[in-house]
Formats: C-alpha cells, structure tokens, sequence
C-alpha cells in the first residue's frame, strides 16, 4: 500500500513539472492579451500621431482665418469716413447740368472738352444712383465732373481730396540746366516723375527782370501772386537744395490775383514746391524742353507754337498702353451673353468707363494719376460682367496673402501626417516579419 502511494505521488511529481510550461505559457499569452503588442502599439501611437498634426493644422488654420478677419478689418475701417459728404458734394456738382448745358461756355468749347464733360456727367449720375457703388468710385466720379466743370471755367462747389492717406515720397534734386530766354540762370529745385518743381519765390527772383515777373506776397496763411508786379529778393532765395529728400502732396492755398493756383505741388523739408509747366501756364510765361542740351527752356512770353515737353515720366505711357488694351476687346464685350443679361447699371457702368477712357487717350494733357483711376474704372466694370483684366489694378492683398498662407500651412500638415502614418505602417510590417 504504501509502495503504491509512494509510486502516485512520483507520479503526480512528474506530472506536474513535464505540465509546467504549459501552464507558463497561457500565464504569459494571458499576460500578453492583457499588454498591446508592438504593432498594436505602434498603430496606436501613429493614430495618435495622426490626431496631434490634425489638431495642430486645425489650429494653424483657425489662426490664419482670424489673422485674415482682423486685417479685412482693418482695410474696412480704412474706407473713407466722409462717403455722405462726398455724395453730397458729386450731387451739388450734377445739379449744376442744365446751367452748363445752356452755357456759351459749353457751346464754344472744344469737342474733346464737350466729350470729357458729358462722359464725367454720365459716370457721375450712373455713380449716383448705384447704391453698391464704393466710395472710391464716388471720389473718381467726384473728380472727374469737377475737373471737367473746371475746362469749362465753372467753380467746383467742393473739391476732392487727392489722397486720405498722407503719403511720402522719394524726391531728388534736379540735374537739368535752366534757360531763360536764351540765357542761362541759377534755379534750385527738385524732379519727381520726370517734372521740375520750384519754390514760388525762387522762380519769382529768376523772372523778376523778364515781361514774365510777378510779385509773391503771404498773409494770414494765404501766398497771393501779382502778375507784372515787381520781386523784392529776400536772403532765403535761392537757396541749394538737399541732393535727396522726402516730399507729400500739399493743397496749401495760393491764389494768383482773386483765381486759386491750379498747380501739383509737394511740401519738402517744410518748404512748397510746385510744377514747373502748371505756373508757367497760370502765370503766363512758356516752358519747354531741350534734349539735346538737357536744359530746362523758360521763355518770358508764353510761345504759341508748340515747344518740345518736358520729359513725361514713362509711367504715364505704360498706362496708356493698358488702357488700350482693356478697350481691344470692348465688342467682344458688347456681344457676350453676359453683357446681353448684366442689368442697367452694370451695363451703364462699362459704358461709362469705355466713353471716359476713350477721351482720357484723346486728351494730352491727361496725366498719369488720371490714366490710373480711369483704367482701374475700366477693369472693374469688365470684372463686373465676368470678363478678366489684361491688366490687374493694384488692390489689397492682406486676405488673400492670409488665405494663401492658410491654404498651405494645412497642405503642409496632411503632408506630415500621411508620413508619419506611411513609417507607423512600415514599422508594423517589418515587426510583424519579426514576429513570424
């Protein structure tokens, strides 16, 4: 008996450790159950991976949109905060029609004065009543029909301001000689764009002794010119000016005799200095250009025949050009469905914009700045009707740069993220080879 027991309890022994890894093994695989793999894991962190590249590209995008948002804004808040007086001033300057109309001003007056003024009419009435009209085009308008009441020798009721913005720019002093009658004389001044631009005082001492003299007179904030009145020269005539400088746009008041100075002039180093051709035509004394010589030829009596102009700054060419390619294709436009189906307003616009354009290229005396609003008129009404610019107007980029920088801050992202899920999947592969 005893024998017997002895035997089964050697047995179970034996039993037991032959059965032993068995049960370590289930031990270890519950174990394992229990604990992710290594390629469980490495999917689990490469989704992971995945989450934190969406959540950063959500951020980046949610960014770049409220960057977007606060410089729209901020181009809004820029938008002229005086548009109802600006309405105000384009309604008074079209009441005025029928008084021109059944003047002998406009009856004897040239026909490309007659065309500019009612092209500025009809722009400015088309103007008037759009109601999504921006206040940009109310200034243009604005501009135009003053200008245009003004060749025919009608006082604006109100005058546009150039510029809301204060803008500086670059100036130098001129290189070109001067020439008085013949002779040559000592004037200090500055070129910008191409054009010459003097102190008044410094052009009065040059022309004092000439038929062409007037006198310079400041008071109460008012400098008053006298034509054929004699020049007293004081010491801070004449004097050199800096060889670079910075220079802005002024509208300081000067009046020749009872009539406002119609000249561009630019206040440099606290001092005005104003185009050369716009005195000599208030004033009455010629200016031409020599190009042989470079010089600059002032003569005391306006000639009547036609001297060779003053270098016109290339800008001015390089828009003409524009303008006429935006009016290549003007009966294309007027045979497109989308012309046929555009409402009124559209349709007046575009044909506003092409009448004004065409007097504008008919005009020589036209200038640059006059060239840049009436083609980025022209492009606006093409885009209106869904045709594209030849030429692209300069406009505000701070949205677009914004959406831009969006656009690819979220490529980017999917970028990363499609890698780091292609190497998660890879690792997996090459475990899973590992494991087998």
């Amino acid at each position: 008996m005893n024998k017997k027991l002895t035997s089964l309890s050697l047995a179970g022994v034996m039993l037991l450790s032959t059965a032993s890894p068995v049960f370590a093994a289930a031990e270890n695989a519950m174990k394992e159950a229990k604990e992710p793999s290594k390629v469980e894991q490495l999917a689990k962190d490469a989704k992971e991976a995945g989450k934190e590249v969406a959540k950063d590209a959500k951020e980046k995008m949610t960014e770049a949109k409220e960057k977007a948002e606060e410089k729209m804004t901020e181009a809004k808040e820029k938008v002229a905060p005086k548009l109802e007086e600006v309405k105000e001033a384009l309604n008074k300057e079209i009441a005025k029609e029928k008084a021109v109309r059944e003047s002998k001003n406009l009856k004897e007056a040239k026909d490309d004065v007659i065309t500019n003024y009612e092209n500025a009419i009809a722009a400015a009435k088309s103007i008037a009543n759009d109601k999504e009209a921006k206040p940009e085009q109310f200034e243009n308008a604005l501009k135009a029909l003053v200008e245009a009441h003004e060749k025919l020798g009608f006082k604006a009721d109100a005058k546009v301001e150039e510029k809301k913005e204060v803008k500086t720019v670059d100036v130098k002093a001129t290189t070109q000689k001067v020439k008085l009658d013949g002779k040559d004389v000592v004037i200090y001044g500055y070129n910008i764009d191409g054009y010459n631009y003097f102190k008044l005082r410094d052009l009065a001492a040059v022309l004092k002794d000439s038929q062409a003299k007037f006198g310079v007179e400041y008071k109460d904030g008012v400098v008053t010119l006298t034509k054929a009145a004699d020049y007293k020269v004081v010491d801070s005539d004449q004097k050199e000016v800096k060889a670079m400088s910075k220079g802005m746009l002024t509208n300081d008041k000067v009046l020749v005799g009872d009539k406002t100075l119609t000249a561009t002039a630019y206040k440099i180093d606290d001092l005005n200095y104003y185009k050369l051709r716009d005195l000599g035509k208030e004033l009455g004394f010629g200016v031409g250009y020599d190009e042989a010589t470079k010089s600059v030829l002032l003569t005391s009596v306006a000639n009547k025949e036609e001297v060779k102009e003053e270098k016109v700054a290339p800008k001015l060419e390089e828009l003409k050009e524009a303008v006429k390619k935006e009016l290549a294709n003007e009966k294309e436009v007027r045979e497109s469905e989308a012309y046929k189906k555009a409402d009124d307003k559209v349709k007046s616009n575009f044909e506003n914009a092409v009448a004004a354009a065409k007097s504008l290229l008919a005009d020589e005396k036209a200038t640059a700045e006059q060239f840049t609003n009436e083609l980025k008129a022209l492009v606006e009404a093409k885009e209106q009707l869904g045709f594209k610019a030849d030429v692209k107007v300069e406009e505000k980029k701070e949205a677009k740069e914004a959406k831009k920088e969006m656009e690819k801050d979220v490529k980017e992202a999917k970028k990363e993220m499609k890698k780091d899920v292609k190497e998660a999947k890879e690792e997996v592969k090459e475990t899973a080879k590992e494991a087998k």
